[in-house]
């Protein structure tokens, strides 16, 4: 039987259930195992970008990514496989490749290629205001096509 009484009286509670105590030791792996840090763009990837199901984990899928565009000359900006993200730098007509590749099942990535161009420069917006789906056809959308398709022929695709 627990010794418990209301709080007129003065005693405390001995079985609170909404406190727990958590051992000092335990912090640096909370800390560690969590990080809101990432270098992914706080945006998602418009709607008319490229998407498939590649059969090889994200980070496997962007280094190769990489390599496959450096292989045809084309300079990334930035890229970083443990956050499986991919950005290159602007090519002509101020086009860019963004490539997202999130996990799916174990072995599988949700990859989307996203191709944009920024019509006009104004410095008081943000840059992704400005920025517009590469239009079907064009060289930008040709070159995301491309890259998704040698990504599918390397590794496989899934369809769901």
């Amino acid at each position: 039987m627990l010794a418990t009484r209301n709080a007129e009286v003065g005693t405390r509670n001995r079985c609170s259930p909404g406190l727990f105590r958590v051992p000092r030791s335990a912090f640096p792996l909370l800390l560690a195992a969590c990080t809101p840090v990432t270098t992914r763009p706080d945006f998602s990837p418009y709607p008319e970008a490229l998407r498939a199901v590649i059969n090889a984990p994200p980070d496997r899928v962007t280094t190769d990514a990489q390599a496959w565009l450096a292989a045809e000359s084309i300079a990334v900006r930035h890229v970083s496989a443990r956050d499986a993200f991919l950005e290159t730098a602007e090519l002509a007509g101020s086009v860019k490749l963004r490539l997202w590749a999130d996990p799916d099942v174990p072995g599988k990535s949700r990859v989307t290629i996203e191709a944009v161009y920024r019509p006009r420069e104004d410095p008081s917006r943000e840059p992704r205001d400005l920025e517009r789906p590469t239009p079907a056809g064009s060289d930008g959308q040709k070159l995301a096509q491309r890259l998704l398709a040698a990504l599918t022929e390397k590794f496989g695709e899934t369809k769901y």
